[in-house]
């Protein structure tokens, strides 16, 4: 008997006519320049306006951010070797063209170190370098949080440097909801421009200085700056049906995952801390926290953006709706970190895929000892002592909460009234100050676009 599962392979449907895709799209690129000046210093604000024409869509995933980032201090300077002259960009903002706000990222910069801390060392170091200026070595040994190293060594370690007035081309695709949603965005069709705000961080946190001598001063100058958009022309039937269709009242929604912001300060010293987070997303999907020395942040030879701490923590989790998850707490250490790792690869949407990987491993001493051999050593998760040293690491603190891997299958916290909470034992590590834990929500986020009015709006 013939059997009526059986299927015919892809490779073998040799008469199928591959069908033509519709709505027949144009493509052509757009290239947005700020509306608020050229040349943009410390803790400016850079307004991008998102220029699309008329019954257009763009295709934001493709969108990219160029501009020009100059060294004003007068000496020698060191971008970060993992988020290079992204770290310029403190928060990140969206709003749409009434005025609302789209998306905020508060400290994009420090987000998008811990997603870099988390991808491949030689995507790092080749396609990274040549695009933000990351480094040739992306996690040199010497990298510090306290009092910095000499611009010898620096220069010794592959980090990615620039001399005094002269200027590296940095070139970012975004890491943001708002440019990674699963459809393209009808931004023809909505009422007003949409912008991107851009606040930028203080002259101390963007760049890296020598110790000694060398970190005298610190500055920068962001210029020529340019947002390129792919843009989408349909056909002027498929224009007319989709405003009929928006002004009939059927729902435009567009779904992307984005991340929420909140900080709290970690006390010096040791042993049991709780710190409170305030959330109120309808879908948690992660939680994903970071900390760094607070002095660090505003030190120009430290590595401020990327410089995490662990602060010798034996073992955390999580209140999440006034629920323990997970109810034992995830142990790490020096010689225990493969826990640490699973969380984060988890909590990052990673699940079993070994494409990905962490940049963790450690080449070169640029010191090298006097048997001329260079060590390797990892530096995921520090010793106490090593890191109180000054040492970064690379570790994050972390949790999964998707039910299952699809929208809106998160933790519901929109009604809850209860604060996240992190509960986590430190041991005497960099901790011997104060520390900034920053907590990444990652959450669900929808798009609707009202037809009626052409207002478009982020729910979450």
């Amino acid at each position: 008997m013939e059997n009526e599962n059986a299927t015919t392979p892809f490779e073998m449907r040799l008469s199928e006519v591959p069908s033509m895709p519709q709505p027949q799209l144009d493509l052509s690129y757009v290239v947005c320049i700020p509306s608020n000046g050229a040349v943009f210093n410390q803790n400016q604000e850079v307004r991008l306006p998102l220029n699309v024409p008329s019954e257009c869509f763009v295709d934001l995933k493709r969108a990219y951010i160029k501009f020009n980032l100059k060294n004003t201090s007068g000496k020698t300077l060191c971008l970060d070797p993992i988020v290079g002259g992204v770290s310029i960009i403190d928060n990140w903002r969206v709003v749409g063209g009434t005025g609302a706000l789209m998306e905020e990222t508060i400290h994009y910069n420090n987000y998008f170190a811990t997603l870099q801390a988390n991808k491949n060392k030689g995507v790092l170091e080749s396609v990274d370098h040549e695009m933000i200026g990351a480094g040739l070595d992306s996690n040199p040994q010497g990298m510090t949080f306290k009092t910095g190293t000499t611009l010898a060594n620096l220069q010794k370690s592959g980090i990615t440097q620039l001399a005094s007035a002269s200027t590296r081309t940095i070139t970012h695709r975004p890491a943001s909801a708002f440019f990674n949603a699963d459809r393209y965005m009808p931004l023809g069709y909505t009422q007003g421009t949409t912008y991107l705000s851009l606040t930028l961080c203080a002259n101390a946190t963007a760049m890296i200085a020598g110790s000694g001598a060398d970190n005298s001063v610190s500055g920068f100058e962001a210029s020529n700056w340019e947002l390129h958009l792919p843009i989408l022309r349909p056909g002027p039937e498929f224009a007319s049906m989709f405003r009929s269709a928006m002004g009939s009242g059927v729902p435009i929604q567009i779904h992307s995952v984005g991340v929420h912001n909140t900080q709290q300060a970690l006390p010096a010293g040791t042993g049991a801390k709780i710190l409170t987070f305030s959330t109120r997303k309808r879908s948690v999907k992660a939680l994903i926290t970071s900390i760094r020395q607070n002095a660090s942040i505003t030190e120009n030879t430290a590595a401020s953006v990327s410089g995490f701490v662990n602060c010798a923590i034996s073992e955390y989790n999580f209140s999440v709706g006034g629920m323990r998850v997970p109810a034992q707490q995830i142990k790490c250490s020096s010689t225990d970190t493969g826990e640490l790792m699973a969380n984060t690869q988890l909590a990052l949407g990673y699940y079993s895929s070994d494409l990905r990987g962490a940049d963790t491993k450690q080449f070169s001493n640029f010191t090298n000892d006097a048997t001329g051999v260079y060590k390797q050593q990892s530096n995921y998760y520090l010793t106490a002592a090593t890191e109180k040293a000054g040492a970064v690491s690379r570790g994050l603190f972390t949790i999964d909460l998707d039910s299952y891997n699809s929208a809106y299958a998160g933790k519901n916290l929109a009604g809850a009234g209860l604060p996240l909470i992190f509960y986590a034992t430190t041991g005497d590590g960099a901790n011997e100050n104060a520390c900034l834990c920053d907590m990444y929500v990652v959450h669900d986020v929808m798009y609707n676009l009202e037809g009626q009015t052409g207002v478009i709006q982020s729910m979450s």
